[in-house]
């Protein structure tokens, strides 16, 4: 098998600018399988990690192109599967990594680099008409799955973009999505209330060798509440459609319930939570609870800026987070802030890290936004505030900066900068597509949260299985809303009119309650030796 290089290509994950079908594969390395087949590889050294492979087309005496399958001197024809380019192109994958490794020094994750099988399972693969994306559009790509690996796709037209080191999510693998959480057996760390009662643990949820993550299930209405893993994202990404939420959550309905392979049950989370965030968060199991929950999103008013609390809002969210103090004197200054609402100003579109400012700009062509939020409470029960700074590297603040921070570094708080850590519970006002609110909010009055490298907070590592990843100090900790209830509606007019059931408010709440965090046991421990 021969490798050759020829003519250049810009490679790139997504397009939207028109380009001539001819140019897509100039410098294109060609891996010669033998029997006239020809791999085509463009992008193997492209900052993003990803690869754009094809069958090259062969090309007959009359000028005209035949890529779907070449032919055999006895007429019969190679067909080149999917999963063969992908064989081929993580092979060579490989081999610029390994040069980067011998020459550079480079770590490798374990796993980065996954099989072509691996690759169609994360969902990182994808067949696109080449047509149509010379001419800028990626809209029609298909993501592929396991089951795609022996197709024979008509090469004559189409490509494959493949995401040879996908983001990865490792944390989603530490927990078990068709268990419920210890914390609600053991501590009562956990609480959920329904209608006034509190819910509790079937003896067929009950957590194995995983910690679950459900805090409670109801089918009739078509919710469950979950206690999501830091660094697990909601929705799928465009290289990974297997390690998020919604693709764990729905596996494991689908493993309980003995669903078939075709049927996919009807997963959605309508209340937005960020990658970084752990804690309570709400999916949505029915087409009708989702529906309901928008509606009331949509009919929530923002709170007013006055500093009172008399106005409770319809979906509450309590956030707990640990952040960094510089200054010992910002202790005083933030607890004095608590029960206030606190106003600050953002332009969402603006790259991360976004600034954040407490004045309202006065340029009417600002697209600067609203931000509301308010601490409700300061420190733990017994402490304000936990020290993490100390010239003795054996002291209980250096081993308390050591847990939270790098364990390699001598003095890790000193080197950001930190001299405490404290605790808020911060509800964030007028939340809706504003992303970063609480971080960047907190980051501006100066406390960033802990292992928020992006605001100031520092790299917070964690690892576990071969694998490493980084967590930040922020929860949704509380999480309440209305109890629905089922109504019967009719819809439409004259002879189209019919009945069909809805979910609506009643006056009874479902309230969820998360009382420790995953930095808690760090900040017992140190109060225990104080």
């Amino acid at each position: 098998m021969t490798g050759r290089r020829k003519h250049s290509i810009d490679s790139t994950s997504t397009n939207s600018t028109p380009r001539n079908k001819s140019d897509l594969w100039k410098n294109a390395l060609e891996k010669d399988l033998g029997d006239g087949v020809i791999i085509q590889m463009c992008g193997l050294g492209s900052a993003n990690h990803v690869v754009y492979a094809r069958m090259k087309p062969s090309t007959n005496t009359n000028g005209d192109s035949a890529a779907n399958n070449t032919n055999n001197d006895d007429g019969t024809s190679h067909a080149v599967s999917l999963g063969k380019v992908i064989e081929v192109l993580v092979d060579q994958g490989w081999r610029h990594i390994a040069k980067s490794i011998l020459e550079q020094g480079v770590h490798i994750e374990a796993d980065s680099y996954p099989s072509a099988s691996q690759l169609l399972h994360l969902g990182a693969v994808w067949i696109l008409n080449e047509t149509l994306y010379a001419k800028g559009d990626s809209a029609h790509a298909k993501r592929l799955s396991p089951k795609d690996e022996g197709t024979v796709p008509d090469w004559e037209d189409m490509t494959l973009r493949v995401h040879y080191v996908p983001e990865r999510f490792y944390a989603g693998h530490e927990v078990d999505w068709g268990k419920y959480c210890r914390g609600m057996l053991l501590d009562a760390s956990v609480v959920g209330v329904v209608g006034g009662e509190r819910v509790h643990v079937p003896v067929t949820g009950l957590p194995d060798k995983k910690d679950g993550v459900i805090v409670y299930e109801n089918e009739d209405i078509g919710f469950t509440i979950l206690n999501k893993p830091g660094g697990v994202p909601i929705n799928s990404t465009l290289s990974n459609h297997a390690e998020d939420v919604v693709s764990m959550y729905t596996a494991s309905m689908k493993e309980r319930q003995g669903s078939p392979e075709s049927h996919t049950p009807h997963v959605s989370i309508p209340l937005r939570i960020e990658t970084e965030t752990c804690g309570l968060t709400l999916a949505s199991t029915r087409k009708e609870f989702c529906a309901y929950m928008t509606k009331l999103l949509e009919s929530m008013k923002h709170v007013p800026t006055a500093d009172t609390n008399d106005d409770k809002p319809i979906i509450q969210k309590l956030y707990r987070c640990l952040v960094c103090i510089r200054d010992p004197n910002d202790i005083d200054r933030i607890e004095k802030m608590t029960g206030k609402t606190l106003e600050h100003y953002v332009d969402p579109k603006s790259a991360t890290p976004k600034r954040f400012v407490r004045h309202k700009p006065t340029s009417p062509e600002s697209k600067m936004q609203q931000c509301l939020m308010r601490i409700t409470s300061v420190g733990d029960e017994k402490y304000r505030a936990a020290c993490v700074s100390s010239k003795y590297s054996d002291s209980n603040d250096c081993t308390l900066a050591h847990r939270l921070w790098n364990p390699h570094v001598a003095h890790p708080a000193e080197v950001l900068g930190v001299s405490y850590v404290m605790q808020l519970e911060v509800e964030l006002l007028n939340e809706a597509h504003r992303p970063h609110q609480l971080r960047g909010q907190l980051a501006a009055l100066g406390c960033p949260i802990v292992g928020d490298e992006a605001y100031g907070g520092g790299v917070c590592e964690m690892g576990a299985h071969r694998h490493t990843w980084n967590r930040m100090a922020v929860q949704l900790c509380k999480l309440e809303f209305p109890l629905p209830e089922w109504r019967k509606e009719e819809v439409g007019e004259g002879a189209e009119k019919k009945v069909k059931k809805v979910l609506v408010p009643t006056e009874q709440r479902c309230e969820f309650r998360l009382g420790s965090a995953w930095w808690s046991e760090y900040l017992v421990d140190y109060e225990r030796y104080l």
